[in-house]
């Protein structure tokens, strides 16, 4: 279950798909715009961010130039939609145009929600096992040990 937050200045749109992703088992959080998102994300950093490049106040391309700029929030996949031309350069996760077919914005966020448990575990170093060869006489030859659950040798 992921954590994802929409950003789009049209309320109903933001209230179906919001409906749309919390009935897959999400948490949703929504904002109207890229203030209120960004402060959002600080409060409570998303799994994955869902926003408009246009939205009152700070659109998504300044958005995502922003939480690149926040250490905690810059690994954050963001899918990007929009209307029209495709937006200027900036680094996100996917651009998905609009209007949004919901089985694909579904199948992008599954993807984009493993991309992040797969940093969340490289970030994580108290994840990482630690294994050992035992190459000490009397033991077995490369017999690999799970150090984390084993004493400490005196």
């Amino acid at each position: 279950m992921a954590v994802i937050l929409i950003v789009d200045a049209d309320t109903n749109l933001l209230s179906s798909l919001g409906l749309f992703i919390a009935a897959e088992g999400h948490v949703v959080r929504t904002a109207t715009n890229g203030i209120e998102a960004l402060n959002l994300a600080r409060a409570n950093r998303p799994d994955v961010l869902v926003s408009d490049t246009r939205t009152p106040g700070m659109g998504g391309v300044e958005l995502v130039r922003e939480m690149r700029r926040d250490p905690v929030l810059s690994s954050v996949p963001v899918i990007l939609t929009y209307n029209g031309a495709l937006p200027p350069r900036v680094r996100v996760y996917r651009f998905l145009r609009k209007p949004l077919r919901y089985a694909k914005l579904l199948k992008i966020l599954q993807r984009a929600e493993r991309f992040c448990a797969k940093q969340r575990v490289r970030e994580r170093p108290g994840n990482w096992r630690l294994v050992r060869r035992d190459t000490h006489h009397g033991a077995h030859h490369g017999v690999a040990r799970d150090l984390k659950h084993e004493p400490k040798p005196s």
